[in-house]
């Protein structure tokens, strides 16, 4: 249904005076006919800021208490036309008072109508108005609006036009080839020739989530046609500059919002254009073919929509606005310098999940899309964050990023709002409040050990060389590796953790060497080829700054941990972290590291899977007498025949008593004379023993596992004893 300004008529037989004047000009805002009692807005379709034109239009001689539909504005005479439920229901026109007059007009079936326009033909004194009225079980009238609009006019009925039977609640004339459109509530577009009395399909254009009545329909002068949802409150946008619609699809964008209503009509000057004319609209900046500029119904948002400059919702220090009307002004506009509320933290790589940081100026929601298929558009499946509320100053927020994810450039946008929209909002259209800010980043494609949702874990013991008690839970770790691929080449890795379990006295640190060695044939990272300044590591979700590469090493050695210890606090009554029964139970660290390199590397000379992860003695910490005026890092466990570091002191083999017989010539390291290891790769997340349960007694097929090299019982950790173990809780 259409909204417009109606000249005041009045019934032939009902006498009145005239108070309504027309519209100065042909107006830019749509307008928009709501309520069961007839109240009118101006909507500002760049911006979406709605204006109450009159809260309740009236007649002049009486109470109005009725709806007005089918609006159209006449931009002959300047006035708008509408039809009022008003007994005696009666077509009516609107001034720029908002005070109705009825029209003396016979010849309409006795029913309400809500589907209107008016159609302008012509030039100078050769142009002629007609205000068309529709309904389905009738049919499609005109009304001239030419002659004497004190007398009496008849409505005639257009032939054939009662078997349409079209399900529409608003239609409007294209201002150049007056062919009539309209929208039903699935999507379906209609193109009418009213010259021939034709209805004809066209297509059904993408609606998104919206359902029912399209109440309101109107153009531009440019033939941008725009019909709004009465639920929703969501204006959409179809480009029919070319009319007829032939040799093309068209296409629906969400444009902007407006008010939603039961009760829906709307009208706008078709020969106005819709255009953006100040700085007080903040657009996104990601380069066409991404729906930016207003031209394609980009994102925007009138950023101070009660113009007092305060109270304003905005990601980052500021924001600001733009004058992007076209693509040409996009190209022509400098990247946003106020986009600076979204910080990228770890690597965005296919199947993994990835964290950022946003910061909003207050308490607001949040809403993302990632172009992962880097086609030019922010589908709703790219949807990755939807009105998610968010706090003022630095929120973290984990984004999935799926397995199909393409390596390479792309954009993300970023929309936040104060959630009063009547609906979910789109990447593309106007939002009252807020702000939009886009990103172009690089994703990777990834190569996951031991898969994009799962973890292998890492058992540590940590009396080496002597056998301690065998429990396997003095550091305890979820562990998970992926290498970031760009074609055939390695350009970082990304390392994530879960430390789940601490039931050591001593203090170990815990790190990883970008090391792969594999039938004795070894491939490495250097520490020159890491690029030190880009490392970006998080624990619990908080970003760390301290540096990470250890120095002086020629290997790439990432530290994750100085101290274990550090980084958990023990339940009370408990002497130890995740190892006793009842005893921090859902408690567990994450930790996430993105590792990028000067330069690619070649995939087949880049290490990968496990890597080489390892616990290593705390600085000013005892951990045993032999390490007594020795360096605490120059002590390391690392998994069964995995060779120490650089940093290892090769004397710590000769000690007297040692239970380890590792043998430098022959690749054998960190084992047992029976061929236990100090620390061990477990392929799934593991139940680990309890303080002080041998693991022989928690899993009683290990034993002979790890005597016979892995030959025997590889599924061993599957026979576990429960009341030996600690239960995984909810980690």
């Amino acid at each position: 249904m259409k909204l417009t300004q109606l000249t005041t008529a009045c019934l032939s037989l009902i006498p009145c005076v005239v108070f309504s004047q027309s519209f100065d000009t042909c107006p830019s805002q749509a307008f928009l006919m709501q309520d069961s009692k007839a109240q009118l807005y101006g909507i500002d379709l760049v911006s979406a800021k709605p204006t109450v034109l009159s809260s309740q239009l009236t007649f002049a001689n009486e109470v109005n208490n009725e709806s007005v539909n089918a609006i159209g504005f006449n931009y002959k005479d300047q006035y708008l036309y509408g039809f009022s439920k008003q007994s005696p229901s009666s077509i009516v026109q609107i001034g720029d008072d908002f005070e109705m007059k009825r029209l003396d007009v016979n010849g309409l079936p006795a029913t309400n109508f809500y589907v209107g326009d008016i159609q302008v033909t012509g030039d100078g004194s050769s142009q002629r108005a007609s205000y068309f009225v529709y309904h389905p079980n009738y049919g499609l009238y005109s009304i001239d609006l030419n002659g004497d609009l004190d007398g009496a006019i008849t409505a005639e009925l257009l032939p054939n036009t009662n078997n349409w039977k079209l399900s529409i609640f608003d239609f409007a004339f294209h201002p150049t080839s007056n062919l009539l459109y309209a929208v039903e509530s699935n999507g379906d577009l209609h193109e009418i020739n009213i010259a021939a009395n034709t209805s004809k399909f066209i297509t059904q254009v993408d609606i998104g989530d919206d359902t029912g009545a399209f109440g309101a329909a109107y153009f531009d002068i440019n033939g941008q046609f725009y019909f709004s949802n009465n639920k929703s409150g969501k204006i959409h946008k179809v480009d029919l500059n070319v009319s007829p619609v032939v040799g093309y699809t068209p296409i629906a964008n969400v444009f902007t919002s407006g008010p939603k209503s039961s009760q829906n009509d709307g009208a706008r000057c078709a020969i106005a254009e819709v255009k953006v004319t100040d700085s007080s609209i903040d657009f996104g900046d990601a380069p066409a073919p991404y729906n930016t500029s207003l031209e394609q119904s980009g994102a925007r948002h009138l950023f101070d929509p009660n113009s007092t400059g305060s109270d304003l919702i905005y990601l980052g220090d500021s924001v600001d606005g733009e004058n992007i009307n076209t693509d040409a002004d996009l190209i022509n506009t400098p990247i946003d310098a106020s986009d600076d509320g979204v910080s990228f933290v770890t690597a965005i790589s296919a199947g993994q999940s990835s964290q950022i940081i946003v910061n909003a100026s207050a308490s607001s929601f949040l809403y993302a899309w990632f172009d992962w298929d880097q086609n030019g558009t922010f589908s709703e499946d790219e949807r990755v964050v939807t009105k998610l509320a968010v706090n003022q100053g630095d929120n973290s927020i984990l984004i999935s990023v799926p397995s199909s994810t393409k390596s390479g450039q792309t954009w993300a946008r970023f929309r936040v709002t104060d959630g009063t929209e009547a609906s979910l909002i789109t990447a593309t259209g106007g939002v009252l409040g807020g702000e939009v800010e886009d990103y172009e980043i690089t994703t990777f494609a990834s190569a996951v050990y031991p898969g994009e949702n799962d973890w292998v874990t890492l058992a540590y013991e940590d009396k080496w060389p002597y056998a301690g008690d065998y429990d396997f839970n003095d550091v305890v770790i979820n562990y998970r590796t992926t290498q970031l691929i760009e074609g055939s080449n390695v350009v970082g890795y990304k390392i994530d953790g879960q430390l789940i379990g601490i039931g050591a006295t001593y203090h170990n640190g815990f790190a990883v060497r970008l090391k792969e060695t594999i039938n004795g044939e070894s491939r490495s990272i250097l520490s020159s080829e890491v690029d030190e300044d880009a490392i970006v590591f998080v624990i619990d979700g908080q970003l760390q700054s301290e540096s990470y590469l250890e120095a002086n090493r020629n290997d790439a050695i990432l530290i994750f941990m100085q101290d274990t210890w550090t980084h958990v606090s023990k339940q009370t009554g408990c002497s130890y972290f995740r190892t006793e029964d009842n005893c921090d139970t859902n408690v567990k660290v994450t930790f996430s590291m993105t590792i990028p390199l000067k330069a690619p590397k070649a995939k087949a000379a880049s290490p990968g899977s496990l890597l080489d992860p390892f616990i290593f003695a705390s600085e000013g910490f005892y951990h045993g007498d032999f390490l007594i005026d020795k360096e605490a890092r120059s002590w390391e466990v690392h998994v069964k025949n995995q060779a120490p570091t650089e940093a290892f002191d090769s004397s710590l083999y000769n000690f007297a008593g040692s239970d380890d017989v590792s043998d430098q010539a022959r690749g054998l390291y960190f084992l047992s004379q029976s061929g236990l290891p100090w620390a061990m790769e477990v392929g799934m997340q593991w139940l680990h023993p309890l303080e002080g349960v041998d693991i022989t007694d928690a899993y009683e097929s290990f034993a002979e596992f790890a005597e016979s090299s892995g030959k025997q019982k590889s599924q061993w950790f599957n026979d576990y004893s429960i009341s030996n173990v600690v239960l995984k809780g909810e980690q």
